[in-house]
Formats: C-alpha cells, structure tokens, sequence
C-alpha cells in the first residue's frame, strides 16, 4: 500500500526548512511536488522561483512567467471581493519579478482598497521607482496622499498625472479639489474648466466649479454650475446640498431649505460643502 500522501502545508512547511538551512534540491523536488498538486499554491512558486535563481535552473525564466499568471488571478480574486487573496498572489508576482510594476500597482490598489493607506502609498512608490512615467500610479498615489491627509504631495502627484495624461478629466477635476483645499481658487477653478472641457456632462465636475467659484465670492456662477449638475444627474445629493448654501448665501432662504434637504439626507440648516473626488483607477489587467 502506498504511504498517505502529505497534505500541502505540511509539505510546504518541510520544504521551507530544507531551503533555509541550505539543502537546496531537496526544498526543490518539495516545491515542485506541491506546485504539481496545487498549481495556485503561491508561497510555493514563489519560493521555487527564487530557489531557481540560486540554482541558475535554466527554468528560472518559465517561473517568471508563472508571476504573470499569479498577477492575472489576483485581478480575478479582487475582482470577487477577495482581496487578502488578491495580495498575496500580487506579492508573490512582484517577487517573482522584481520589475513587475502592473502587480506592484495591482498589490498597492488592493492594500489601499482595505484601507492600508501607509502600505499602498510605499507600494505606488515602487511603482514609480520602476516605471516614473506611469500615470495611473501618480493618479493612485494622489489620491492616497489625499485620504493621508497629505494634499501637497496630492497636488505633486495629480500634477504629474495631468501632465502625462493631459486628457483625463478625473485627474483635473482631483487635482481641482486638492488645490481648493490649500486655497489656491483660481487654480482650481482652471483645472475644473480643464475636466469640462474634456467631458462636458461631467457632474461632480460641474459641482466642484461651482464649489471653486463660490469660494471666490462669484455665486451666480457657481449656481449655473450646481444647476448644471443637477440637470445632468437630479439625484446628486452633493450639488443639491452645495447649491443650497450659495442659495442661503443669497438669502434665497426657502430655495435653500429645498436644496439643503435634498443634499444632506433631511438634516436641515447645516453649511459647508461637499465635494466630489473621484475614486482610485485600476490600471492593471
């Protein structure tokens, strides 16, 4: 009768021990059992695929390849929700793969998706350390050092996003925001026009001049634009809200009372502003 066979872990475990005091082939014919088995046993591939590299196997090369293969189900897995997984198999491919910057940016859109703020802007980093030019990454990073609370660095970020892909109108409108808050109005008020200009029935975008222009005291503009928000989408509860505080502003006091309702979930009288920032994009695939 054959022996049982050993559960995965076990293995894997036996195997991890072989490789760290040195026994390199038998941590090897341990991790190829176990990766034969279970071809998404990533601490298995991974760990093969720096064992080869130590060896010189000429294989070394098909593991890296496998990297693409972990980065692709990692993609399936946050797709489902399952982000812990994602990590660990977009972990396993930046290892794999040290210049992979599509996993290394697919890893940072997940840590930062489970609000690990701190680990998602150091991952953007590596990111940008391997690909400077990647814009989507600069986006990310923006928007990370945002919710940080950082919004100079925001600013740098969304800049650089802007500046290598000129006609995205999120990033205009995300750095109109960013910009507003360190007061500098007439900036902003340019880079919402610059989203507009690119995506006329931009909503938020619409709502975030508006918020600019009435910063700058120049209310009726910044009606037209709430307006125009509210005639592209009437259920946009933040330019329902916002149009009512520059109505009161106007002493337009039952028109403001509509609106105010409208935006802040039936709590009345409360000024301030809201905003619209647009989420994080994917790059990855």
């Amino acid at each position: 009768m054959k022996p049982e066979r050993q559960p995965a872990d076990e293995q894997f475990a036996v195997a991890l021990r072989h490789h760290r005091a040195g026994r390199l082939i038998e941590a090897e014919r341990l991790y190829r059992q176990i990766c034969a088995a279970d071809t998404n046993h990533v601490g298995s591939w991974h760990l093969l695929g720096v064992l080869a590299h130590q060896l010189g196997r000429k294989d070394a090369a098909d593991l890296i390849g496998r990297a693409v293969a972990l980065n692709d189900l990692g993609v399936v897995l946050g797709a489902q929700g399952r982000f812990s997984e994602a990590i660990v198999c977009f972990e396993h491919a930046a290892n794999l793969k040290p210049n992979y910057a599509e996993a290394r940016l697919n890893l940072a859109n997940a840590l930062q998706t489970l609000g690990r703020l701190d680990q998602a802007a150091a991952t953007y980093e590596q990111v940008l350390a391997i690909d400077p030019k990647l814009g989507i990454a600069h986006y990310n990073l923006a928007a990370t050092r945002k919710q940080q609370g950082s919004i100079e660095q925001a600013v740098a970020h969304y800049r650089r996003a802007v500046a290598l892909m000129p006609n995205f109108a999120e990033a205009h409108n995300n750095l109109s925001n960013a910009l507003r808050e360190l007061g500098r109005f007439d900036e902003a008020v340019d880079h919402c026009k610059r989203a507009l200009a690119l995506k006329p029935n931009f909503a938020g975008a619409h709502n975030n001049l508006g918020n600019a222009l009435r910063e700058l005291s120049r209310l009726d503009e910044a009606l037209a634009h709430y307006e125009r928000a509210l005639a592209i989408d009437p259920a946009f509860a933040p330019a329902h809200y916002n149009c009512g505080v520059a109505l009161r502003s106007k002493s337009k006091i039952s028109a403001a009372i509509e609106h105010c309702s409208g935006g802040s979930g039936g709590r009345r009288g409360t000024i301030g502003r809201r905003d619209d920032d647009n989420s994080r994009v994917d790059g990855g695939s």
